[in-house]
């Protein structure tokens, strides 16, 4: 294997592992794992599923676990809603934080 491609799924478990520790408690008494075992793609942790995207986002922007767990079920709700259009606009990680801050 490339020693690239394998430095980078090192660091991309890594980073899982530290996604889950923060949000879920010792990774020891959470089940979590790569969807299809492809390190960078979905990850699901207790039956919740996150992209890598979102992973570093959460991380990135300083997520409480309270305020983690409020998006995630804020965007599957609105997705689950039958009126929303593929195309519309739906408030990002990056600024959900901000938005709650100033109502």
């Amino acid at each position: 294997m490339n020693k690239y491609i394998k430095e980078w799924e090192e660091k991309t478990a890594n980073i899982g592992e530290y996604f889950v520790e923060k949000y879920f408690g010792r990774r020891e008494e959470v089940e979590y794992y790569w969807v299809a075992d492809e390190i960078g793609g979905v990850l699901s942790v207790a039956d919740y599923f996150f992209n890598l995207s979102d992973i570093i986002d959460f991380i990135r922007y300083r997520y409480t676990k309270e305020q983690m767990f409020e998006y995630y079920d804020y965007a599957l709700d609105y997705y689950m809603q039958k009126k929303h259009k593929k195309d519309d606009y739906l408030i990002n990680i990056k600024n959900y934080k901000r938005m709650k801050n100033e109502k």
